[in-house]
């Protein structure tokens, strides 16, 4: 049986205690005093009556009480999450503790395809085969609560690497694993109170692991970036508060292998280490300090070109160019700085697709025709990126990264060539990012790609 319901079971009984023994107590105290003056008068009945309202009323109290303490979740029959950050935040503070974030992160696509009732099966089936695995592993008794969606939360005593092996194992086993020829598509990373005390913090950044899982195609990835996350909050308002960001630069080249312009990245440095943007971009986003962050990022950018006759691109979050604001900032700057025109691209990205595209496309064209350029990112990386191709007017394409990395398999091959087909026609400049030897740029000049960047070409350079 799984730990919550065993927790479900004492947590009931305890509360028929609580309605049981003060009612039986009152009485038996009710019945001695009475019975001791054996003269029955109606000051008895009165107070039987009393007593009668008093337990009544006790008595719905506590039912209404156990409704409101319900702590397990009906469909997975693990903790709800009210109760299982409850027991977390215990025992983070009390001992050394993992915490285990298991994400099904095709729930979404179950429930559209299967139907709510295939979802919920999969839901509590993958509960039950984790419990069962876990068990085999002399693991048992362990909390384990239902955060949201396809998300559940495990607590275990002990550091991450006590637990590690146990979970690449536990990930493997759910590979091909199926519930009712249902494909599970399963996310696992593991934490453990060293990194923080602060249960927060520690699910933000297992949803960070997670990521970082997925490319790496290891549980865990010891991260050389990690950082106190009280101390990474505290320096990036500290650094968008001062404008202490660091600029990097990396030179990109046509086709004739000469410069066009500089890709930009920014660095964050705490204590001596450098935080790359990556990491501390889904604080800024949590903090909802992904506006003021552009502005500063755009208006050092626009600064710089001021003093020197360079051309930049940066990544901008495309809920920066859709903010009515951001269009007259714009236009400040540019009356402030009338020679940056024609001189910065905006890479943009992101995951989900924007439901107003008609809007987008219009201030897309906007920013364009103020004399700025347009480039999607991560292009075709995500079918975000192609349906923006297909809606928005752009001046660039940047490929996905994937694309270089497999430049050795056929496929990927023909698949470059085939969209460059179709760029060249729409008068669109294709863009690939990290070639790293010279047979991957020889390739990608084959299949006619304009515009090239990478350490094979150029280092990165802080500016």
């Amino acid at each position: 049986m799984l730990y919550p319901k065993i927790k479900e079971r004492e947590n009931r009984f305890k509360l028929a205690l609580r309605m049981g023994l003060p009612i039986f107590f009152f009485g038996v105290s009710f019945i001695i005093i009475n019975i001791s003056t054996i003269d029955f008068k109606s000051s008895f009945y009165i107070e039987l009556l009393l007593l009668l309202a008093i337990m009544i009323y006790f008595f719905l109290y506590m039912i209404y009480v156990g409704f409101n303490e319900n702590i397990i979740d009906p469909i997975t029959n693990t903790f709800t999450r009210r109760y299982i950050y409850k027991i977390l935040k215990k025992e983070i503070n009390k001992q050394e503790y993992s915490i285990i974030l298991i994400s099904i992160n095709n729930l979404h696509n179950i429930n559209e395809k299967y139907g709510i009732k295939n979802g919920d099966l999969v839901l509590s089936k993958i509960v039950l085969f984790l419990d069962n695995f876990l068990s085999s592993k002399n693991i048992k008794k362990f909390p384990i609560g239902h955060l949201k969606g396809g998300d559940f939360l495990i607590g275990l005593k002990g550091n991450k690497d006590k637990y590690k092996d146990i979970f690449e194992l536990f990930s493997l086993k759910v590979l091909n694993y199926k519930i009712n020829n249902i494909e599970l598509q399963i996310d696992i990373s593991i934490l453990d109170n060293n990194f923080s005390k602060n249960l927060d913090y520690m699910i933000d950044y297992l949803f960070q692991l997670q990521k970082l899982v997925k490319s790496s195609k290891t549980l865990l990835k010891d991260d050389e970036e990690q950082i106190n996350p009280k101390s990474l909050e505290i320096s990036i308002i500290n650094a968008i508060k001062s404008n202490n960001f660091l600029l990097f630069s990396q030179n990109v080249y046509d086709k004739d292998n000469k410069i066009m312009f500089k890709d930009l990245s920014i660095r964050l440095k705490i204590e001596d280490k450098m935080i790359y943007q990556k990491s501390f971009m889904p604080v800024i986003n949590r903090l909802g300090l992904s506006y003021e962050f552009d502005l500063i990022l755009f208006d050092k950018i626009a600064l710089k070109l001021s003093k020197n006759n360079d051309k930049y691109a940066f990544n901008i979050s495309p809920t920066t160019l859709r903010e009515p604001k951001f269009i007259l900032h714009v236009k400040k700057l540019l009356f402030n700085y009338p020679n940056i025109v024609k001189r910065i691209i905006f890479l943009i990205y992101e995951k989900e697709y924007y439901y107003n595209v008609l809007y987008f496309k219009k201030v897309i064209q906007e920013i364009r025709d103020l004399g700025f350029f347009i480039a999607i990112d991560k292009f075709c990386g995500c079918y975000t990126s192609f349906l923006y191709f297909k809606k928005l007017e752009v001046d660039m394409v940047r490929f996905d990264s994937k694309y270089v990395k497999h430049l050795d398999l056929k496929v990927y091959r023909e698949l470059l060539f085939g969209l460059q087909i179709t760029i060249d026609k729409l008068k669109i400049k294709s863009w690939i990012k990290m070639i790293e030897d010279k047979q991957s740029y020889n390739k990608l000049k084959d299949i006619n790609i304009d515009i090239f960047q990478g350490r094979y070409l150029d280092n990165l350079k802080e500016i």
